[in-house]
């Protein structure tokens, strides 16, 4: 037929989309990475402040880090495998 595509260029297409969804994977594997790190620092954080036998400023300021930090964590981790639901919020 005619109209059918060959196979070299059915071959760079498929290639092509392969490297792109490779591509996309490893970022989001690298941003997850990234995430959890900074999902485990903010509950150090706040474990910090909690813990200290007097509060003050500067636990206050871990406690509040430390959740804002979790939070910006867990954002990240659903903007990248879910990227649908946080545009449309």
């Amino acid at each position: 037929m005619p109209s059918d595509i060959s196979d070299e260029q059915l071959e760079r297409v498929v290639r092509r989309a392969v490297r792109a969804e490779l591509s996309r994977l490893v970022g989001r594997l690298f941003w997850t990475v990234v995430a959890l790190v900074g999902i485990y620092a903010g509950f150090g954080l706040v474990a910090l402040g909690f813990n200290t036998p007097e509060l003050n400023v500067v636990t206050t300021a871990f406690v509040v880090l430390g959740i804002a930090l979790v939070g910006q964590g867990v954002r990240m981790l659903l903007s990248k495998w879910w990227p649908d639901d946080i545009d449309a919020a």
